[in-house]
């Protein structure tokens, strides 16, 4: 199987790629490695929308069978404890849109918006990741709702504002231009993240980004090593 693993920053991968006895360097970007029969590719985008539309944007779809984002995310609700592993089913380009003062208007409420939206997205601009696996790590993994931002919410106001608009459960500044970008050259995608924080109010002694890290990669290799068991490649 071609597996195409996608990571914003070298940190979020290094376990993973240790596994695969890669050795990753700042100043480049790809990477390859033979697993279990799996031809494995890891691609370091950097973080946020641009870097990562942009690299995956570049790739030939024929490439892969598959492509796992992997990183880490923040949670909106404390049902979802630090540390543990979740796959973001929906996503949405939060802060694409106009503002009219006390008033955010999302991007796909926008007449002229209307051709930006793909036959993936709902009529409320989410993004809804349909691929489905028989993968076992991946279908046990608890399901939820992102939103993808440019800048990470740290303000009380912002953070209501955001919940009372888009329901998420998690943020990233990433995942919705990761689906938007495989689901557009149909390859069977799946985003899977470490919670690292809470959304609240920024307090960086509450963040756990080792421990979110280190569950994340471990089920990273776990569902590379599931492809070998299931039945169906995806």
């Amino acid at each position: 199987m071609r597996i195409l693993i996608v990571s914003a920053t070298i940190p979020e991968i290094t376990p993973l790629a240790n596994i695969l006895k890669v050795s990753l360097q700042k100043s480049v970007r790809t990477y390859y490695a033979t697993y279990s029969n799996h031809q494995v590719t890891i691609l370091v985008t950097g973080v946020g929308m641009v870097a990562t539309a942009f690299q995956i944007g570049c790739l030939d779809a024929n490439n892969f069978d598959m492509v796992l984002n992997v990183g880490i995310a923040g949670s909106f609700t404390k049902e979802i404890a630090i540390g543990e592993v979740v796959l973001v089913e929906t996503d949405c380009f939060a802060e694409l849109g106009a503002d009219y003062g006390e008033k955010f208007v999302p991007l796909y409420h926008l007449d002229f918006a209307k051709d930006f939206q793909g036959a993936f997205m709902n009529k409320n601009g989410e993004i809804i990741n349909n691929s489905l696996s028989t993968n076992s790590v991946i279908k046990g993994l608890k399901k939820v709702k992102g939103i993808t931002v440019n800048t990470i919410n740290g303000q009380a106001e912002r953070i209501d504002k955001v919940r009372s608009l888009f329901t998420p459960d998690v943020e990233t500044m990433e995942g919705a231009a990761f689906l938007y970008c495989c689901l557009m050259k149909n390859i069977p995608c799946y985003q899977i993240r470490g919670i690292s924080n809470y959304i609240e109010p920024r307090n960086l002694n509450n963040w756990n980004i080792p421990l979110a890290i280190g569950t994340m990669n471990k089920r990273a290799i776990e569902i590379i090593d599931a492809f070998g068991i299931d039945d169906n490649k995806l």
